[in-house]
């Protein structure tokens, strides 16, 4: 147990911190595919429809003081559809760290043609709200500086504004997109030791195409590419299929991070349930760090402007 605790408390360190690792800066989201306002702020309004989205996350499951994260969008059309607004908020909690962040999303939104392809951009801005426990935590070291209370938690919250963009390119089967969720480099501390711990730049490109199958199943292939300074480069590589208008069965795969499976499950055209599950398959994976992820979405939209056809994205 104590070395479960040990761990934990390195995973919230290096997340807090990100001096030249590869930590995770960014809550980890399956579902992506399926609610692209989570990290694109071009995607407001894009449903053509008043859409909510949330998400529950439990990273590494079992593990001592792994990541639990919770997501909630919000967003719509406004003025013929040319603006999009939207409201993110998320609370991630690793080990004695806990992280809320709130954002707000504007999008403008050109039309294209006569199908209804769009080209949108949008900005986000908003703030990070970071808060340290450490008196939950079992010490080696009763003088450890850090937590014996000469230095105190309040060198470690932190109150970051933050600004985003991104462009996204859609239509009726197809869509790519371009996002940088947040921008600047804040520090993460106030405690001199620590003056290099800043917030990382997070870049992806993510796109994706639905074919029809025939006349019961549907195919969409997709991708997510990250770029993060001083990090390997992180790719996402996922397949659904769509059963009758209902039901997507998905496969995921991260290089050299993780496999998962999820499905998604259209209750009625307006509400969506959906479960995923991710297995690592780094060195981790001995240790059996599974996450479960559960997504509920729902589309409050106009009886005048009924959907007849499932949205793909």
């Amino acid at each position: 147990m104590r070395n479960k605790i040990k761990i934990g408390v390195v995973f919230s360190t290096l997340i807090l911190l990100g001096i030249n690792t590869n930590a995770q800066q960014e809550i980890q989201n399956s579902f992506y595919m399926f609610n692209g306002s989570v990290l694109n702020p071009a995607y407001a309004g894009s449903r053509d429809a008043l859409s909510a989205v949330a998400n529950y996350r439990n990273q590494w499951s079992g593990w001592k003081g792994a990541p639990v994260s919770t997501m909630f969008t919000i967003h719509t059309p406004l003025v013929n559809e040319s603006i999009g607004i939207g409201l993110n908020a998320v609370n991630d909690q690793i080990g004695p760290t806990n992280k809320s962040a709130v954002f707000g999303d504007f999008a403008y939104r050109l039309k294209l043609n006569s199908k209804n392809d769009r080209l949108c951009f949008g900005i986000r801005a908003g703030a990070d709200l970071i808060r340290n426990n450490f008196n939950g935590l079992k010490i080696n070291d009763a003088a450890d500086p850090l937590t014996n209370g000469n230095t105190g938690n309040t060198n470690f919250n932190t109150n970051a504004f933050n600004v985003g963009a991104g462009v996204y390119y859609y239509g009726k089967k197809h869509f790519v997109g371009v996002t940088v969720p947040k921008m600047l480099a804040n520090k993460l501390s106030k405690d001199p030791l620590f003056a290099q711990s800043t917030q990382e730049l997070h870049a992806y490109l993510i796109t994706g195409f639905v074919a029809k199958l025939n006349s019961l199943w549907d195919l969409k292939p997709g991708a997510a590419v990250k770029f993060t300074p001083n990090a390997p480069i992180s790719i996402d590589g996922n397949l659904s299929v769509l059963y009758n208008k209902m039901i997507w069965f998905g496969l995921l795969y991260r290089h050299n991070a993780a496999v998962g499976a999820n499905i998604v499950y259209n209750v009625t055209p307006q509400f969506h349930i959906g479960y995923a599950y991710d297995f690592a398959i780094t060195n981790m994976g001995q240790y059996n760090p599974s996450s479960h992820e559960i997504m509920l979405g729902f589309d409050f939209i106009r009886k005048s402007k009924a959907l007849k056809s499932p949205r793909y994205f």
